[in-house]
């Protein structure tokens, strides 16, 4: 098992470091720890702390489904053309062979679990009889792409991690059962941890809506408590919870997908677009593309061109 920082999310050859400060990881991989006896399904496991947007590259897992879960912050992902946004207690999953990658060929700054399961065979898997496989099978090929399970399947991921900690002699039945009650929270979710009054969530989407409509809207705190009709400690606390990311870090990052959008689909300079987006400097602008995107504008514009041009 490694506990280290590097810049390659969810790659099991990942070697190189990098600051603490910008990353925090801990993984299990076959690949290089020992396996555990008698659970041969269970390939990876690891959580990412990012503080800065992290690469993530087109890749796939043969026989394996790879699941993710957002305990904190937001990410997206794309998929044969499609992308997925998460959220704190939201889980995105791929099926084996399918080619996935970051949005945008990065994940930003959030905090997850990630998991890596050989697919279910027709008998035997994780000890489980062959009517029991196939249920198994097809409620994870009925699972969504993207859905909220809430935050409760992270103390799993922990009970996980700690028996595939502890060599004890019941080693092995410890990680099997952890291992069946993470995927039955994902097949099973229930109503999550969330307890932020039904009215206030519509009020939370208006207000999502307008941020999103109006970029270039910079309110305070207080000004976003007070169109919510809460207090402003009320409102910081539950906002967070709702979406899994403080609200001045929630608007910032609408304003550079916002950007995103501009970049790829107009001429304007990098200078218009922060300057639209209410950035004082396209300097300023740079550094905060960059936390959240793992380029500079001009960088991912570029990109995007070479990209969109060998399709």
């Amino acid at each position: 098992m490694k506990k280290h920082s590097d810049d390659d999310a969810l790659n099991p050859n990942a070697t190189r470091q990098s600051s603490p400060s910008s990353r925090s990881r801990w993984t299990y991989d076959i690949h290089h720890d020992p396996p555990i006896r008698h659970v041969p399904e269970l390939i990876m496991l690891g959580y990412d702390e990012l503080r800065s947007a992290s690469p993530l590259h087109e890749h796939e897992h043969p026989g394996c489904y790879e699941f993710v879960l957002i305990e904190r912050g937001q990410a997206s992902w794309e998929l044969e053309g499609v992308l997925y946004r998460s959220q704190a207690g939201d889980l995105f999953h791929s099926r084996p062979g399918e080619k996935h990658r970051g949005g945008f060929n990065a994940i930003e700054p959030c905090k997850f679990w990630w998991l890596i399961v050989a697919a279910p065979q027709s008998q035997g898997w994780l000890r489980l009889s062959s009517e029991e496989c196939m249920i198994m099978q097809h409620m994870i090929e009925q699972l969504p792409r993207a859905i909220p399970v809430g935050l409760s399947p992270v103390e799993s991921f922990k009970k996980l991690r700690k028996a595939l900690l502890n060599q004890t002699p019941e080693q092995s039945i410890a990680v099997r059962n952890s291992l069946t009650d993470i995927l039955l929270a994902f097949l099973q979710p229930g109503i999550g941890n969330r307890t932020i009054a039904i009215d206030l969530l519509r009020q939370y989407d208006i207000l999502i809506a307008k941020m999103s409509n109006e970029p270039e809207w910079r309110p305070s705190i207080d000004e976003l408590a007070s169109f919510a009709g809460v207090s402003s400690s009320h409102f910081y606390r539950t906002f967070q919870e709702y979406t899994g990311e403080a609200p001045i870090t929630f608007s910032e990052r609408l304003r550079v997908m916002e950007a995103c959008r501009q970049l790829a689909e107009t001429a304007d300079s990098v200078t218009d677009i922060s300057h639209r987006l209410g950035y004082q400097s396209s300097q300023h602008f740079a550094t905060v593309f960059k936390r959240f995107v793992g380029a500079t504008p001009s960088q991912w514009r570029n990109d995007k061109k070479n990209l969109t041009a060998e399709q």
